[in-house]
């Protein structure tokens, strides 16, 4: 009997992630939940079973997803069950959400920091399953392990495309070194000359834009991180907030102390997260001690010579442009 109800549990759990192929809301999710275990606590009254450590046994296999990377130092066994909850819902974050498979048009809206549809495509709105207080549900139901499973599919992501701004910036490595050399100079006749040889710019430009995307998300994602943290381990958090203030900047930096800081991020406890998320991709992928990264600021300055800025337009009630090129910055 009890494995009944546990296995009726986990096919409800997985059969309520989504709604006609979307997903369904974070806090939806979590309040289903709440009730079933609610209805369980109450069965428990009138039979003698421990169906409860059944079912945190259920939620905890189905949002395992493998050894915390900024925690766990033991490597994935290959046969690891990932849970396929949080598989589930951490795919299509990344598929609808930044990669924008469904053609929905997703802006990222700074000012309300979150994510919206543009065009109404499929059953979901891109804000109802992105706003802090989602992301807040989603790390109470899944926990660290969906935050850490998300978050390297994030990193997977966006080291992608910065493997592919690193193709661009050697192909255009003679080209850039002239960019430099006429802005220093002051020769606006050389310097024009060059950026016109800038080779796929607009390509590039859309890849930036991407992992501009993806940097957005992994912040919102850090700071509901950081905000159930504060909630439900207060100690914790205070702590990771006053150590991570004093953690030494060596180079190169020990490990123990990249891990700390790479724990402090995710719980959104430092002020700059972004250039600490890509430093770690950058060295994970080799690119952090490129010599062709230098160039990147000239590369950023002949992206206002592109035709995309007069395709545009700025939003005041969102604090961002209609196609994304405010998450350059």
């Amino acid at each position: 009997m009890r494995e009944c109800i546990l296995g009726n549990f986990r096919r409800r759990l997985l059969g309520v992630l989504k709604t006609d192929n979307d997903l369904q809301r974070p806090s939806v999710l979590e309040s289903l939940i709440r009730r079933h275990v609610s209805i369980v606590h109450l069965a428990e009254q009138h039979i003698s079973m421990d169906i409860t450590q059944g079912i945190r046994e259920v939620l905890l296999s189905e949002a395992f997803s493998g050894p915390v990377s900024s925690l766990h130092l033991f490597e994935k066994p290959t046969d690891q069950h990932t849970g396929s909850a949080t598989e589930s819902v951490c795919n299509w974050y990344i598929e609808n959400i930044i990669k924008d498979v469904s053609g929905a048009g997703i802006l990222f809206v700074p000012i309300h920091k979150c994510f919206r549809s543009t065009r109404p495509v499929g059953g979901y709105f891109a804000e109802s399953v992105t706003d802090l207080s989602e992301l807040q549900a989603f790390v109470r139901t899944f926990g660290g392990y969906g935050v850490d499973r998300l978050d390297r599919m994030l990193k997977e992501h966006t080291a992608a495309l910065l493997n592919c701004i690193d193709t661009s910036l050697r192909s255009n490595r003679d080209v850039l070194e002239a960019v430099a050399s006429s802005l220093h100079a002051g020769d606006r006749i050389e310097r024009e000359a060059s950026m016109k040889q800038i080779v796929d710019l607009e390509t590039v430009i859309d890849f930036c834009i991407q992992a501009g995307l993806a940097l957005a998300f992994d912040r919102l994602l850090s700071e509901a991180s950081g905000a159930i943290l504060e909630e439900g381990a207060p100690l914790i958090h205070s702590l990771l907030t006053g150590v991570v203030k004093h953690l030494p900047d060596g180079v190169p930096e020990k490990e123990e102390i990249k891990r700390m800081r790479t724990v402090a991020n995710t719980a959104g406890v430092v002020s700059d997260h972004d250039s600490i998320w890509v430093r770690s991709i950058l060295e994970d992928v080799g690119g952090a001690s490129d010599g062709s990264w230098s160039l990147l600021p000239y590369l950023f300055a002949t992206f206002m010579t592109s035709n995309i800025w007069s395709t545009t337009a700025f939003n005041v009630d969102t604090e961002g442009f209609s196609n994304n090129i405010h998450c350059l910055a």
